[in-house]
């Protein structure tokens, strides 16, 4: 008999900076999602595509899930996370091995709303000293819901991450392939781009920077030896202007250098980046910016 083909789609759900970015990108092994110690740098829903022999998952990365914020793009982050749980077959609900947070709460919430199967990720296990403490967090959290699995792993270092990719096929349909074989992402070079270049501008930043820019395309052209952009950043002071181009344009240098490095290595050609600090008030709460720069998705 033919083996069955299974493919369906994945949401990772969980609370910021919780690890959901670094475990899709573990799973998919090519980074398709930018990381940061800082909570809520994933602000798009995006896909990473894992294909084998016999199953396609299709894996929704999802901004953090968060309380208190009023800025209107926190609200519109929310939603984005929230609509990523429609239609998709599997939740995997992450929080880390400190136990459960007010904002996992949330999130679990907010997952049992779709009724999808719903599987705990107890993610950050080796940063625990003893793992006999992982024992009573997962006996607490079977009695909050009936999930289909309780998995503890790591997704920084890969421990028990394959115990995950072969739990997640029996909860899938049969299906024929969704996406060709060998695509990896639903993302363009463009969008890869722009998450690169605010990638290294989070992690070259400190204290508000970073969650007061955004990163605009203007000009964009690939060929088959280059990769060009014109590029604006986006901040909502002038002061903020000053922090990010830094003394004599150095702190800005090194962010196009960082990215036009990274850059170079995954698209395998010369990239030729050009940087503009802009400044624009306000615009994380500008519905009219927030829809151009792709923040708000189209219903």
């Amino acid at each position: 008999m033919t083996k069955t083909f299974r493919a369906g789609f994945i949401a990772i759900l969980g609370r910021p900076n919780v690890g959901k970015s670094t475990l899709l990108n573990r799973i998919i092994g090519k980074k398709i999602s930018i990381t940061s110690s800082k909570p809520q740098t994933t602000r798009h829903r995006l896909l990473g595509i894992r294909t084998t022999d016999d199953c396609q998952m299709i894996f929704v990365d999802t901004p953090g899930v968060h309380l208190g914020s009023k800025r209107y793009i926190n609200k519109v982050l929310n939603k984005t996370a929230a609509n990523a749980l429609a239609g998709v077959d599997v939740t995997l609900l992450m929080i880390t091995s400190e136990g459960w947070k007010e904002e996992d709460q949330n999130a679990l919430k907010l997952a049992k709303q779709e009724k999808n199967i719903l599987i705990l990720l107890i993610n950050k296990v080796d940063k625990l000293k003893d793992k006999n403490q992982l024992l009573p967090l997962i006996e607490s959290s079977s009695k909050m819901h009936d999930f289909k699995a309780i998995i503890p792993l790591s997704a920084s270092n890969g421990d028990n991450v394959d115990a995950l990719l072969n739990t997640l096929p029996e909860f899938l349909p049969d299906s024929p392939l969704l996406f060709p074989e060998d695509q990896l992402t639903d993302k363009g070079a463009r969008f890869i781009v722009s998450e690169t270049i605010r990638e290294k501008l989070f992690r070259q930043l400190h204290n508000e920077i970073p969650y007061a820019l955004a990163v605009e395309i203007q000009q964009f052209e690939v060929t088959d030896t280059l990769l060009r952009a014109d590029v604006i950043i986006w901040v909502e002071k002038e002061s903020q202007k000053g922090i990010t181009i830094g003394k004599k344009g150095e702190k800005l240098r090194s962010v196009g250098t960082s990215a036009r490095e990274e850059l170079e290595s995954y698209f395998e050609r010369k990239v030729f980046l050009q940087l503009w600090v802009k400044v624009r008030e306000n615009w994380s709460d500008d519905v009219t910016m927030l829809r151009s720069i792709g923040y708000i998705e189209e219903e």
